[in-house]
Protein backbone atom coordinates (compact mmCIF):
# COMPACT_ATOMS: atom_id res chain seq x y z
CA UNK A 1 0.00 0.00 0.00
CA UNK A 2 1.23 3.22 -1.14
CA UNK A 3 2.18 6.00 1.76
CA UNK A 4 -1.00 8.33 2.32
CA UNK A 5 1.21 11.23 2.20
CA UNK A 6 2.84 9.71 -1.13
CA UNK A 7 0.15 12.41 -3.52
CA UNK A 8 0.81 15.38 -1.27
CA UNK A 9 4.42 14.30 -1.44
CA UNK A 10 3.88 13.77 -5.64
CA UNK A 11 2.02 16.98 -6.49
CA UNK A 12 4.44 19.29 -4.56
CA UNK A 13 7.29 17.87 -6.43
CA UNK A 14 5.07 17.60 -10.14
CA UNK A 15 4.67 21.95 -8.62
CA UNK A 16 8.31 22.22 -8.66
CA UNK A 17 9.20 20.59 -12.13
CA UNK A 18 6.49 22.53 -13.71
CA UNK A 19 7.56 26.15 -11.87
CA UNK A 20 11.47 25.63 -13.13
CA UNK A 21 10.53 23.52 -16.11
CA UNK A 22 12.61 20.71 -14.46
CA UNK A 23 13.09 17.81 -16.71
CA UNK A 24 15.74 15.72 -14.35
CA UNK A 25 12.89 16.53 -11.83
CA UNK A 26 9.92 15.71 -13.62
CA UNK A 27 11.54 12.09 -15.01
CA UNK A 28 12.06 11.06 -11.53
CA UNK A 29 8.40 11.12 -10.72
CA UNK A 30 7.19 8.89 -13.03
CA UNK A 31 7.67 5.01 -13.38
CA UNK A 32 9.37 3.52 -16.99
CA UNK A 33 6.14 2.73 -18.50
CA UNK A 34 4.35 5.66 -17.05
CA UNK A 35 1.17 6.90 -19.55
CA UNK A 36 0.20 10.62 -19.90
CA UNK A 37 -3.02 11.02 -21.12
CA UNK A 38 -2.68 14.87 -22.61
CA UNK A 39 -6.73 14.88 -22.31
CA UNK A 40 -8.57 12.00 -21.00
CA UNK A 41 -9.83 11.64 -24.75
CA UNK A 42 -6.75 11.01 -26.05
CA UNK A 43 -4.32 8.01 -26.61
CA UNK A 44 -1.88 7.76 -24.07
CA UNK A 45 1.86 9.01 -24.83
CA UNK A 46 3.74 6.05 -23.24
CA UNK A 47 6.91 6.17 -21.76
CA UNK A 48 8.59 8.30 -19.20
CA UNK A 49 11.47 9.59 -22.01
CA UNK A 50 8.38 10.43 -24.37
CA UNK A 51 6.28 11.94 -21.66
CA UNK A 52 9.12 14.16 -20.79
CA UNK A 53 9.78 14.90 -23.79
CA UNK A 54 5.92 16.73 -24.64
CA UNK A 55 6.55 18.85 -21.33
CA UNK A 56 9.79 19.72 -22.38
CA UNK A 57 8.66 21.14 -25.81
CA UNK A 58 5.75 22.95 -24.17
CA UNK A 59 8.21 24.31 -21.54
CA UNK A 60 10.69 25.84 -23.83
CA UNK A 61 8.04 27.73 -25.41
CA UNK A 62 6.75 29.54 -22.49
CA UNK A 63 8.58 31.61 -20.07
CA UNK A 64 7.92 33.26 -16.57
CA UNK A 65 6.13 30.72 -15.67
CA UNK A 66 3.96 30.49 -12.87
CA UNK A 67 2.25 27.22 -11.21
CA UNK A 68 -0.28 26.66 -8.44
CA UNK A 69 -1.46 23.07 -7.47
CA UNK A 70 -3.98 22.23 -4.94
CA UNK A 71 -5.11 18.81 -3.90
CA UNK A 72 -8.57 17.99 -3.74
CA UNK A 73 -9.39 14.51 -3.72
CA UNK A 74 -7.23 11.42 -3.54
CA UNK A 75 -5.01 10.94 -6.48
CA UNK A 76 -6.94 14.67 -7.79
CA UNK A 77 -5.54 17.87 -8.04
CA UNK A 78 -6.72 21.39 -9.57
CA UNK A 79 -4.01 23.77 -11.30
CA UNK A 80 -3.42 26.53 -12.43
CA UNK A 81 -0.43 28.11 -14.84
CA UNK A 82 0.42 31.10 -16.65
CA UNK A 83 3.36 33.03 -17.82
CA UNK A 84 4.15 33.77 -21.24
CA UNK A 85 4.31 32.34 -24.95
CA UNK A 86 7.93 33.98 -25.74
CA UNK A 87 7.92 33.59 -29.51
CA UNK A 88 4.32 35.73 -29.75
CA UNK A 89 4.98 37.72 -26.65
CA UNK A 90 1.89 37.02 -25.56
CA UNK A 91 0.56 35.95 -22.00
CA UNK A 92 -0.46 32.60 -21.60
CA UNK A 93 -3.05 30.96 -19.20
CA UNK A 94 -4.61 27.61 -18.40
CA UNK A 95 -6.78 26.08 -15.80
CA UNK A 96 -7.78 22.42 -15.32
CA UNK A 97 -7.67 18.95 -13.02
CA UNK A 98 -5.14 16.00 -12.61
CA UNK A 99 -5.52 12.81 -11.83
CA UNK A 100 -2.40 10.72 -10.73
CA UNK A 101 -1.97 7.23 -10.30
CA UNK A 102 0.84 6.01 -8.19
CA UNK A 103 2.87 3.03 -7.18
CA UNK A 104 4.01 1.49 -4.16
CA UNK A 105 7.34 3.82 -4.53
CA UNK A 106 5.51 6.41 -5.09
CA UNK A 107 6.05 7.10 -8.86
CA UNK A 108 3.08 7.96 -11.11
CA UNK A 109 1.85 5.12 -13.67
CA UNK A 110 -0.62 7.16 -14.85
CA UNK A 111 -1.01 11.14 -15.51
CA UNK A 112 -4.36 12.26 -16.85
CA UNK A 113 -5.36 15.77 -17.89
CA UNK A 114 -7.95 17.86 -18.25
CA UNK A 115 -6.94 21.88 -19.88
CA UNK A 116 -8.98 24.65 -20.39
CA UNK A 117 -6.75 27.84 -21.93
CA UNK A 118 -7.75 30.91 -22.13
CA UNK A 119 -5.82 33.51 -23.95
CA UNK A 120 -5.88 37.02 -23.09
CA UNK A 121 -7.60 38.01 -26.31
CA UNK A 122 -10.10 36.13 -25.06
CA UNK A 123 -10.17 37.40 -21.81
CA UNK A 124 -10.42 40.72 -22.60
CA UNK A 125 -13.40 39.71 -24.93
CA UNK A 126 -15.04 38.43 -22.28
CA UNK A 127 -14.82 41.48 -19.60
CA UNK A 128 -16.09 43.52 -22.12
CA UNK A 129 -19.10 42.09 -22.95
CA UNK A 130 -21.98 42.76 -21.94
CA UNK A 131 -24.22 40.86 -18.86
Amino acid sequence: MADPDAFGDWLNAYARAQEGGDVALLKSLLSEDAKLFETPFNAPVTGVEKIVAVFAENWARIVDVSFKVEKIADNWAHWTAGGLIEALDEPYRTDGLLKAELNAAGLCTSLTLWTETLSVRESDMLSQRDA
